[in-house]
């Protein structure tokens, strides 16, 4: 089932989000494979990350290039297909149980293609996403994730809204894949 979600008017607005139920029917076979295979970051508190593709920065961590791992190519083959943009980059987060979440916070964008986003596929437990309109924080949205999920999120919603994924002490193990096509230009540093 796909979900289209819009800004309809001013006096009701909802962030300009696609949510794809039934995006990965398999979804609990790569969530145990990547569990088991992948080497997690554990330089969060808050959960685990782990990052494939090009090099990438995140939450001031900066995770360097990383092939992308071959149960992945699968999923970026499907994001490009039915979104319309192939994604150089994945940056994973682990849920361990419900208490692990993530605080309201808007992604980068600058590094983003034009007319891309970010992808977000849900492994295993159903989680809640939330978003709060950054204008007026009384303007609150959530959506339900279930694994196997795809939500796509255009580079525009992050200009007008934040996102979060509160605790929910009775969920179980999850893993997001949040999918990226990030440009090659990096930031000159100096010599």
């Amino acid at each position: 089932m796909t979900r289209t979600h819009s800004v309809s008017t001013m006096k009701d607005p909802s962030p300009d989000i696609v949510l794809i139920d039934d995006f990965l029917p398999e979804h609990d076979v790569l969530l145990h494979r990547l569990v088991r295979e992948v080497s997690w970051d554990g330089r969060m508190k808050a959960r685990k990350t782990a990052s494939f593709g090009v090099a990438y920065d995140y939450a001031h961590m900066s995770y360097p290039h990383v092939p992308v791992h071959q149960a992945l190519v699968p999923v970026c083959v499907a994001i490009r297909e039915r979104l319309g943009f192939d994604p150089n980059n994945c940056l994973l987060n682990l849920y361990a149980d419900g208490s692990s979440s993530m605080g309201f916070h808007f992604d980068a964008t600058e590094r983003l293609a034009p007319d891309t986003g970010v992808a977000v596929v849900s492994l295993g437990a159903e989680r809640t996403i939330r978003y709060r309109h950054m204008s007026d924080k009384t303007i609150i949205r959530s959506y339900r994730m279930p694994g196997g999920s795809l939500l796509f999120m255009p580079t525009r919603v992050q200009h007008d809204w934040l996102h979060a994924v509160p605790a929910e002490p009775a969920a179980g193990l999850r893993v997001s894949l949040t999918f990226r096509s990030v440009t090659r230009v990096a930031k000159d540093h100096g010599p």
